[in-house]
């Protein structure tokens, strides 16, 4: 698909003019295998529906452990549902959700009503009131598309709204970048109020927990809490050397530990071992350059404990014969 996007709309699914995915040809393999076996799934409801309403929680949820590998990005009432590909996730995915999918539902609909509003006031009685309905059913469908855009919006451009009216706001507006190595939930967390629809409670807890990092529910070791709560993190990672390296600032921020550690790899990985971050052979030059005792001590530390394990490597191959 486009963009690893399987766009789903009850409105425009029929339309094949319309944005809607099933009318997609890398469909048809989807649309042929439910032509066979999708009555043994359900015998009521057809493939669009099945999709939106009972695939994610029935089937993909169950199947991945609470880890699924496509977002179901969905309106309030799961009339305009997105199953999104976490591995060809973009920077600009969800820009393109609103601009070729969302957008385009959303100014047929505006069209149809306009036509709506005239035929209210023409032709016979029932005419007008058939008129009358359908605007009203097409006006429920639009305002829950306006939410949908709006909130799709606001998880792309600034973050998304508090999970709980006590939980800290992000430190400054950031956009949605998903970082595959955060791993699923906290990648979810951030858009919590997109897959709420589908995904019940779980996200918006991990949200909060994000939000607040306390105990063992601090996820700031996540490159996406560190988008929306900078200060946060950058404080901790000048405590905490394991958290100044899952942020890139070892060096920065510790950099005789870094020095040591750097030592240590240059033995188990490879002589000309770095770690290497931003600014880190600016680092390691200056750490040098002001404090040649802490180096001379370091490297003696190194050479003896290297010495250690040379000698019970020796005395375990001597053993052995």
């Amino acid at each position: 698909m486009p963009h690893g996007i399987l766009y789903l709309s009850a409105y425009s699914g029929n339309n094949p003019d319309g944005p809607d995915s099933l009318n997609h040809p890398a469909c048809a393999p989807l649309q042929e295998s439910w032509a066979t076996h999708g009555r043994a799934i359900t015998k009521n409801k057809p493939l669009h529906h099945w999709l939106r309403e009972k695939f994610f929680k029935d089937v993909h949820l169950k199947q991945y452990e609470q880890r699924p590998i496509y977002f179901p990005l969905s309106s309030e009432n799961k009339t305009f549902v997105a199953f999104i590909s976490i591995h060809r996730w973009a920077d600009d995915t969800l820009q393109t959700l609103l601009a070729d999918y969302l957008t385009k539902d959303k100014r047929t609909l505006e069209g149809e009503l306009a036509d709506l509003a005239a035929a209210k006031t023409q032709g016979d009685v029932k005419a007008q009131a058939q008129a009358e309905d359908r605007a009203a059913t097409l006006q429920a469908i639009l305002n829950e598309l306006n939410k949908f855009i709006t909130l799709v919006r606001q998880c792309a451009e600034t973050g998304p709204p508090p999970a709980k009216p006590s939980d800290p706001t992000p430190e400054a507006p950031a956009r949605y970048s998903m970082d595959l190595d955060d791993g699923v939930m906290i990648n979810s967390a951030a858009l919590w109020p997109l897959l709420e629809p589908q995904w019940k409670k779980k996200t918006q807890t991990w949200w909060s927990e994000l939000c607040t990092a306390k105990g063992k529910k601090d996820y700031d070791w996540s490159h996406l809490a560190a988008r929306y709560f900078p200060a946060r993190v950058d404080e901790k990672c000048q405590k905490d050397p394991s958290l100044a390296v899952a942020h890139g600032c070892f060096w920065r921020y510790h950099p005789a530990k870094a020095y040591a550690w750097e030592l240590r790899l240059q033995d188990e990985i490879a002589p000309d071992f770095t770690i290497d971050e931003t600014d880190s052979d600016q680092h390691r030059q200056q750490f040098e350059t002001d404090n040649p005792k802490k180096v001379e001590e370091l490297k003696a530390k190194e050479d003896k404990r290297r010495e250690r394990k040379y000698k019970k490597q020796a005395d375990s191959q001597l053993a052995l014969i």
